[in-house]
């Protein structure tokens, strides 16, 4: 028999030996099976913390970066420039869509398109239809931010007067 093959049979076993002993500890002790479960439980802890702030750093991204799109270019009050400018902006934000990394970019645009049209629900049902669903949900959150930030500046318009 070879080196290699001595080695190899060699390997594959002290692997099959410590599968065995690992499976024989996970079944018959239970201080071992506990710190397998804590370990378990605090994986899906740090991914859920992981995947809040991730959603919390886009949400910031989000807002900033619409401030700044809204600030340099605001959306027409006149009818006939309201609708080149949606058909404008669904079209880039159509493009962006298709690209990976310009999501945020591209929600901002469909959120720009929705504030611009005359009937939202109308647009909205088409969205849930045409746009990619993790586009639609940045879309949602940002009217959702937005409709909040409206209600609070209303409330504190109240409490002025």
């Amino acid at each position: 028999m070879s080196r290699v093959a001595t080695f190899s049979a060699i390997a594959a076993t002290a692997v099959l030996g410590y599968c065995a002993y690992f499976d024989y500890k996970r079944r018959t002790d239970k201080e071992f099976r506990k710190s397998l479960k804590k370990r378990e439980l605090r994986a899906e802890k740090k991914a859920k913390e992981q995947a809040l702030e991730e959603k919390k750093k886009i949400l910031v991204e989000l807002q900033l970066k619409y401030k700044e799109s809204e600030a340099s270019d605001p959306i027409p009050r006149d009818p006939a420039g309201l609708q080149e400018y949606f058909l404008k902006v669904v079209s880039e934000a159509e493009k962006l869509a298709a690209v990976p990394g310009m999501e945020v970019d591209s929600a901002i645009l469909f959120y720009k398109a929705l504030k611009a049209y005359p009937n939202p629900n109308d647009i909205l049902a088409v969205y849930e239809k045409t746009v990619p669903p993790h586009i639609l949900e940045l879309v949602l959150v940002l009217a959702a931010v937005e409709q909040g930030a409206a209600a609070a500046a209303a409330a504190a318009q109240t409490n002025i007067d």
